[in-house]
């Protein structure tokens, strides 16, 4: 009975906690988020958004068995341009002069270059 009890319990936590987790993704206004400009990202900003054009995608790797595959691309606005990596099915929707939007996304550094890192449930929106 306590084991039967126990699994309602944890069912019923997970179906919440996804139930909130999808009415957060609905819950952004576009009109109300501020947007920044590319020249003015740095190490370790987080919760940023962007919009820009994809100027360059890269060759596809990790087509191997049980890899994820990713393409290394540059996105650029008026203001400068930085890296971003597509993975899975965005590598296909990726082409170049194509608009995206970003949101809550943070902004790291990797071999010295800058990048922008989408946020895993908000991903690469294509405009």
């Amino acid at each position: 009975m306590a084991k039967k009890k126990a699994k309602k319990e944890e069912e019923e936590f997970w179906t919440e906690e996804l139930v909130e987790d999808e009415d957060e993704l609905e819950e952004l206004d576009i009109k109300k988020l501020k947007f920044s400009k590319i020249k003015d990202l740095e190490i370790g900003m987080e919760n940023i958004n962007v919009e820009a054009t994809i100027d360059f995608v890269g060759d596809t790797y990790g087509t191997g068995y049980g890899e994820d595959p990713y393409a290394i691309a540059f996105l650029k606005d008026r203001t400068g341009e930085i890296k971003v990596t597509f993975w899975g099915d965005d590598i296909k929707k990726a082409k170049p002069k194509k608009k995206v939007r970003i949101l809550q996304a943070s902004v790291s550094d990797f071999r010295g270059q800058l990048q922008i890192n989408p946020n895993r449930r908000r991903g690469i929106e294509f405009l």
